[in-house]
């Protein structure tokens, strides 16, 4: 996987924002061939692009149904009661409502310690690559991609 940079994560994203993962629920897809997991996010701040709703439902390929699991290695799974920045954008395969995934997969999810520090989970960079964003205060990582044109 190619490490993206915070501006290409941002020009990729139909909206970036910080929440809280209130639920989660996993399922087979409608041709029962994959698991996925929908997690409903409450917005604590739009930090970019236009949401008109309070809650966004996010998915991603992975998850456990009746003792089933399928774990994808690029995606770093959601935690119920998680801090998150999120960057996203619209669903291929829409549900009821809107539906989003999560840009880059494990790379435009950060989990938001007590300490502020924005951390990506689930994903490496090589030695040599730069331009990737981790382990920053929330609020430098935010004012960067508000600065983004």
């Amino acid at each position: 996987m190619k490490a993206l940079s915070t501006e290409e994560l941002t020009a990729a994203s139909e909206a970036v924002i910080t929440g809280v993962v209130e639920d989660m629920e996993a399922q087979w897809s409608t041709d029962g061939k994959t698991i996925f997991t929908r997690a409903y996010i409450r917005i604590t701040q739009t930090v970019r692009g236009r949401l008109n709703q309070q809650i966004v439902l996010v998915e991603y390929e992975g998850g456990e149904v009746g003792g089933i699991g399928l774990r994808v290695s690029d995606v770093a799974p959601l935690e119920k009661g998680e801090n998150v920045l999120l960057y996203l954008k619209n669903a291929k395969v829409k549900g009821n409502g809107k539906t989003y995934n999560i840009v880059g997969k494990a790379q435009g999810h950060y989990s938001i310690g007590k300490d502020g520090i924005a951390r990506k989970r689930g994903f490496s960079v090589i030695d040599g690559q730069t331009g990737v964003d981790n382990d920053m205060p929330l609020e430098d990582i935010i004012k960067k991609i508000r600065s983004i044109r």
